[in-house]
């Protein structure tokens, strides 16, 4: 008699192995709280939280559009916040690389006249859409903002496929060399603070930073060193205006995002920064 024995096995394998494939590589998050204490969660944790619920983000930064989410309050993942000093925020650290440095106030303020901060959960069985001009999603973790506009949340502080939340403390402090002195101009110290919010994600200065996404924008050069102001201006509105290649990675700002006068003021930050070279 012919045995199927090992035809048995080969489907049966066939049948499971997408199933392990896909638990071994089971979205989590990584949360550190004040104390140094270290939470993984799973979709399915989180999902499933006891502070999930459906929320409803209007204009979400990464799709450009209004999206519903199953999500939980960031709030009630990272541990007693008021154990913390004032000179700490959170470090949002994404899958690519991105790194938001987000005031800690923006996450715990509370209340229907000031934004909430969200950790969305793409579900397996449900995936969001791709992200414009992308082929993936947000998911399977992001940070959105509910009432963003109230407290001016700036477009960098919505980082997509999250991968791990901690404390850290602010730029400025935990990497001087990126900070002017007390007698910098003041519009390159109002420069330094947009680019903290707004280029730090994916760029180093002087050597600061943890991002790997772009290059250190004051060494070995400074963009302002190679760069006349009005291209500059350029680049950062809309970099495909300035140079284009395939696996560009860099967007522009529109002006709701970076105005006019923050661009000015970045470009007289980064003016001052080529003269303050780390060694």
């Amino acid at each position: 008699m012919k045995s199927y024995r090992g035809y048995g096995v080969w489907l049966l394998l066939c049948v499971l192995l997408p199933f392990v494939g896909r638990a071994a590589s089971a979205a989590e998050l990584q949360v550190t709280t004040p104390t140094g204490a270290v939470s993984v969660y799973q979709t399915d944790e989180l999902l499933s939280h006891a502070a999930a619920r459906e929320i409803r983000v209007t204009d979400d930064a990464a799709y450009g559009q209004d999206m519903t989410y199953r999500a939980v309050p960031v709030a009630s993942l990272i541990g007693d916040a008021d154990a913390i000093d004032g000179e700490t925020g959170l470090e949002v650290i994404a899958l690519d690389g991105f790194v938001a440095n987000i005031p800690l106030p923006l996450v715990l303020l509370d209340g229907d006249e000031t934004a909430q901060a969200w950790i969305a959960i793409e579900p397996e069985d449900a995936p969001w859409p791709n992200l414009p001009g992308k082929e993936v999603s947000a998911g399977p973790f992001s940070l959105v903002w509910v009432d963003a506009a109230v407290s001016h949340i700036r477009s960098e502080q919505w980082p997509y496929q999250v991968a791990k939340i901690g404390y850290a403390a602010f730029p400025a402090a935990r990497w001087p060399q990126l900070a002017l002195g007390d007698d910098a101009a003041e519009d390159a110290k109002r420069g330094q603070a947009v680019f903290i919010d707004q280029c730090f994600a994916c760029h180093r200065m002087n050597g600061a930073g943890i991002t790997e996404l772009g290059p250190d924008l004051n060494l070995p050069m400074n963009p302002v060193d190679y760069f006349k102001p009005e291209a500059l201006v350029m680049l950062i509105r809309d970099p495909a205006s300035v140079r284009h290649w395939p696996d560009m990675q860099m967007h522009g700002f529109t002006t709701d995002q970076l105005s006019d006068a923050e661009i000015r003021d970045v470009i007289a930050y980064l003016q001052a920064m080529a003269g303050r070279k780390a060694e």
